[in-house]
């Protein structure tokens, strides 16, 4: 017995061990999850010090390499160098019939690329776009290589231990910022063309990447620069004939202020839509047909549906391409006596009633047959305004029993907001379509078919000009003399210069390029 309790002794100190181990490793998990976050923000900050000069944009000094293909095998992969040894690391690396040296600009050659050590690694297409014709404005030469994952790892190795450095996020679309090839709204722009997810989506970053709105901006920027120019002038040397008259001033500061407003910003909305999605919660009783009407939606078999009450217990959410705007369904657990529920049906109800409460559209889902329950009524009441009442299974029901429960509904929403449909065999589902499609864009319909502004950093930026050139014209109109609208003036191109980055922070830069995939 006393060698027992020994040897259950030591499996209780080897399990304690196991387990203080098995704290400390999940420790360092979190802990490295954390590093790498913050060293992804740390190496953007780094390269945008090392990049920036107090004096203005400079071609930075080493040069940069990365695959500039997404991860995983392809029939086409990229490997791409920028900076002043571009040309240098593709002679060393690209064996051809011209040698990079004797390359003509912009034009492919085909040749075998080998490692820094000579030994062949694929047969490929190069390319060397010499500065400042190129993305960077820099020197950049790019290998097209068979897209197999090793080829492209091993080219990289190659490019890096001939005197590369590895790029970090965003850095070359960093550096074409700071050669002055893109402003920081068309760098944006890359960016969300990268990442769009709807048809409508790409074609408004394509659209900004052309570089409307810098030009928009600049062309406000070199009037209001004008301006304050008058007004400078006017403070130091107020007879010089050039000086500012003040309501001629205020006149001119009211006028960019509107065109900030009404031109500049049009279109905002759309692109918040268009960029963000709109959120809707599909909600109702216990097999009202939620789960059904979501798979319905998706055009596949995405929610367990079974005849059995309170088979959904969680939220489960879904992205719907609606016309170019994605619409995020959440499907949400059916709503019933809680005393009829089990513990994790009564958590799944209160997340249903919790996504109610925060979704933008509020789709109450009814059963036809059943008609408006106390606790659909509940439901619409809250949700008000943001309701659609969709009444379901309406294939089991008579055209007279279909009016009656139009009739009954419109007396929580708009006629045109009481959808009849059936989840089941698909009737109503394009009227549905239809109605979500006008809530969804309601208010934004009649703005910029291409919207210039493309996020909430440009916005913000240029409302707050617009807020200091109305209140200043504001001040001139009560009496208040120019040399303290000039101030006023001044802080309003400091935020119209946030556009093109001429203003921007490090921090700005640093947490827009820290965003971007490496690579570009």
């Amino acid at each position: 017995e006393s060698l027992a309790s020994e040897t259950i002794m030591r499996e209780s100190l080897a399990s304690e061990t196991i387990m203080r181990e098995s704290l400390a490793s999940e420790t360092i998990m979190r802990e490295s999850l954390a590093s790498e976050t913050i060293m992804r923000e740390s190496l953007a900050s780094e390269t945008i010090a090392a990049i920036a000069t107090p004096g203005g944009v400079t071609q930075t000094s080493d040069t940069i390499a990365a695959i500039a293909t997404p991860l995983g095998s392809g029939g086409i992969g990229i490997v791409r160098v920028s900076g002043p040894e571009a040309a240098a690391i593709l002679g060393r690396l690209f064996r051809g019939a011209v040698a990079p040296a004797e390359m003509e600009s912009h034009r492919l050659y085909l040749g075998d690329v080998t490692d820094e050590r000579g030994a062949l690694l694929d047969r490929a297409l190069a390319v060397l776009m010499r500065a400042p014709r190129s993305y960077t404005g820099e020197d950049v030469a790019e290998l097209q290589l068979h897209g197999g994952p090793r080829v492209l790892s091993a080219a990289l190795t190659a490019a890096l231990a001939c005197g590369a450095r590895l790029a970090t996020p965003g850095e070359f679309t960093l550096r074409a910022f700071l050669n002055g090839k893109l402003d920081l709204s068309q760098a944006e722009a890359v960016a969300d063309l990268i990442a769009a997810k709807t048809p409508r989506a790409s074609k408004l970053a394509a659209g900004q990447l052309q570089g409307a709105l810098g030009r928009a901006v600049a062309e406000i920027e070199r009037e209001l620069t004008a301006v304050y120019g008058a007004v400078i002038v006017g403070v130091d040397f107020p007879d010089d004939a050039d000086a500012a008259d003040p309501e001629q001033t205020r006149e001119a500061l009211v006028r960019l202020a509107d065109r900030i407003r009404n031109d500049v910003l049009s279109g905002a909305g759309l692109t918040r839509v268009v960029k963000e999605g709109v959120r809707a919660a599909l909600v109702g009783r216990v097999n009202a047909g939620k789960s059904s009407l979501l798979n319905a939606l998706l055009a596949e078999e995405r929610a367990i549906v079974t005849s059995l009450p309170g088979t959904t217990r969680d939220v489960l959410e879904e992205s719907v391409d609606l016309e170019g705007v994605p619409l995020i369904l959440a499907d949400t657990a059916g709503l019933r006596d809680e005393a009829c529920a089990d513990e994790a049906e009564q958590m799944g109800m209160e997340r249903s009633r919790d996504k109610a409460g925060s979704a933008q559209l509020v789709l109450v889902v009814t059963d036809g047959v059943l008609g408006i329950t106390p606790e659909d009524d509940r439901l619409l009441r809250e949700a008000g305004e943001r309701a659609l009442l969709l009444i379901n299974k309406c294939d089991l029901l008579s055209e007279a029993e279909i009016a009656e429960r139009r009739r009954r509904g419109c007396a929580y929403v708009a006629a045109e907001d009481v959808i009849c449909l059936s989840a089941k065999n698909g009737a109503g589902l394009d009227g549905l379509k239809a109605a979500l499609r006008r809530r969804v864009l309601a208010g934004v319909d009649g703005e910029a078919a291409s919207p210039l502004v493309a996020n909430a950093r440009q916005e913000q930026a240029l409302l707050r000009a617009a807020e200091r050139l109305t209140a200043c014209a504001e001040a001139i109109a009560a009496g208040q003399m120019l040399d303290v609208a000039a101030v006023d003036i001044g802080e309003a191109l400091d935020f119209l210069g946030e556009i093109s980055g001429r203003t921007a922070s490090e921090e700005v830069l640093q947490h827009i390029f820290a965003n971007f995939c490496l690579g570009k």
